[in-house]
This record gives C-alpha cells, structure tokens and sequence, in this order.
C-alpha cells in the first residue's frame, strides 16, 4: 500500500496532466473554429482513425460553430462523430 506522500504525489501528477491536456484541446478548437467551417469540415472528416479527437475537439466548440462545421461535413461521418459525442443514442 502506498503512503499517503506518494498518493498525493500521484494525484497531483494526474491533475496536471489533465489540466494540460483540456489546455491542448482548448487550442485545438480556437484553431479550428478560426478556421472557415468547410475547411475545419474537411480536416476533421479526414479524421477517420481518429474520430474520438475529432469529437472531443468539437465538443469544445461553441453550439452555433460546431453546428455549421459538422453541416459541412459528409453526413456519414458527422453521423458518427454524432453518436461519439452522445454514446447514449
């Protein structure tokens, strides 16, 4: 069992490396939503090993810009990026 200096330690190491992986993710959707919607379409719809990043970073996006890059977007792929954001569907 660990002692409670080194728990504390570990939690601590998880709580900045999240915090810096949303900082990146946050960069990530300032880029693309700088972007013309078609163009952040096409990028993120190319994206297909890795629809899960192309999710997250969307869902980062304000509701009026992730609703006119995902209309630019083939209606397969935003389909399933659709039902990534919202496993419950």
């Amino acid at each position: 069992m660990k002692n409670p200096q080194s728990l504390a330690e570990e939690l601590y190491k998880q709580v900045i490396q999240t915090e810096a992986a949303d900082k990146k993710m946050q960069e990530y959707a300032k880029t693309f939503s700088n972007m013309k919607a078609a163009e952040a379409a096409e990028i993120l719809g190319a994206m297909t090993d890795n629809l899960e990043l192309a999710a997250q970073i969307l869902e980062c996006l304000d509701v009026e810009t992730r609703g006119k890059i995902m209309g630019s977007m083939e209606p397969t792929v935003a389909a399933r990026i659709t039902k990534i954001m919202n496993p419950n569907s």
